[in-house]
């Protein structure tokens, strides 16, 4: 329970990119047309945010279905590398339990778990507390789906509140930065992300992302010959 408790605390301080982006998700639900039903049913089957918000407005303007499913599948391609990385911790888990993980699995439950991962002496620490970001992330993002759609964007335009959601990673972001290597693969995945911002359907966080990864087993393999 401790380590649940510590997982829920722990996305609390990043909630506030979460909410207006949640109330942006129900109004366009509502805009779309969709019954409050309708919108639950996908909110709560696709569970992605980035996805649900292209697929919905490539519904609005009656894209192909082919299309409105290539196009979600393409942006949740980085779902993979998270995957990926949380699979250690789930060895020893149940079928629910894996099932639970790859289906709440999130951008910021993800962040969350890689900023606390030195404080897990266990896999079942680990589990529970990535359950509680988890928790916190269901509840917080439904809230704010729903009031969105009843009561419109609410967040005022004056706000700025685009930012919060990448300064809500930077701060979750620059604890781990322990290293100078580290902090070389965070710049060059800075740099790398710029440069390939502009590819369709947000590939470009695709390629940062092995790219950097790539350099990280570059510096690890120098380090293991020295």
């Amino acid at each position: 329970m401790k380590h649940f408790k510590m997982g829920f605390r722990s996305v609390l301080p990043i909630i506030s990119g979460i909410i207006p982006f949640g109330a942006v998700m129900g109004s366009a639900f509502s805009e779309a047309k969709l019954s409050f039903w309708q919108a639950m049913l996908m909110n709560t089957s696709v569970y992605a945010g980035a996805a649900q918000l292209a697929t919905v407005d490539l519904m609005k303007m009656n894209a192909a279905y082919f299309v409105v499913v290539a196009t979600g599948l393409i942006i949740n391609l980085r779902f993979l590398l998270y995957s990926a990385a949380m699979s250690p911790y789930l060895k020893d888990s149940t079928p629910l339990i894996k099932f639970f993980t790859a289906f709440t699995l999130t951008d910021q439950s993800y962040a969350a778990m890689s900023a606390n991962h030195d404080k897990f002496n266990t896999n079942t620490e680990a589990v529970n507390f990535y359950l509680g970001t988890s928790l916190c992330m269901i509840l917080t993002w439904d809230a704010s789906v729903v009031a969105g759609y009843i009561f419109g964007n609410f967040a005022p335009a004056s706000l700025a509140l685009d930012y919060a959601i990448p300064l809500s990673f930077v701060a979750l972001l620059i604890p781990t930065l322990k290293t100078k290597n580290h902090g070389a693969v965070a710049l060059f995945s800075s740099i790398i992300s710029l440069l390939f911002f502009a590819l369709p359907l947000k590939t470009g966080l695709m390629v940062t992302a092995l790219l950097s990864i790539a350099l990280a087993w570059v510096i690890i393999q120098k380090k293991s010959k020295v």
